[in-house]
């Protein structure tokens, strides 16, 4: 159902959506998505809150079913937060190795390697190549953030 959500966020996010599911239909319509905006303190206009089913109602019914509340959410959940979390360990690893003659936005055969020694992982300079090897998909010799964004989210 989901790639990001954690079984917690899951949990919470179905009982969130019970809550608010008036009716009991297993949908959410315009007043009760209104209420659930309220709810979470969110300011929006009439239209806005249009926009909003017009965006997250795949099946095109006029409602929100709770599986369609959950993709949205993932998909905002691995677009925001996590790219926050994503940026920050990748600013981590870039430039790992002091002695590099200028800073640059990609990880290099010495930061992974410094970066490995330093998380207590003994590799030799064989498995540091063969792991950025693996990792690098567009075969430059570095990893860029787009190739370590994918290798999080899809490992």
């Amino acid at each position: 159902m989901t790639d990001v959500l954690t079984p917690k966020e899951i949990k919470d996010l179905g009982d969130l959506f019970v809550r608010f599911d008036g009716d009991s239909n297993g949908e959410l319509d315009v007043d009760e998505l209104k209420d659930l905006i309220n709810y979470l303190k969110i300011m929006t206009s009439t239209e806005d809150l249009q926009i909003l089913i017009d965006t997250l109602d795949v099946d095109g019914n006029g409602t929100i079913d709770c599986n369609e509340l959950m993709s949205t959410m993932d998909k905002t959940i691995l677009e925001t937060y996590r790219e926050e979390e994503i940026r920050e360990c990748f600013s981590s690893l870039v430039g790992a190795d002091e002695s590099a003659d200028e800073p640059n936005d990609r990880i290099s055969f010495r930061d992974l390697a410094k970066s490995m020694s330093a998380a207590g992982a003994f590799m030799t300079e064989g498995d540091v190549k063969d792991l950025l090897a693996e990792l690098d998909e567009s075969g430059d010799g570095v990893i860029d953030y787009h190739e370590f964004r994918n290798i999080l989210l899809h490992y």
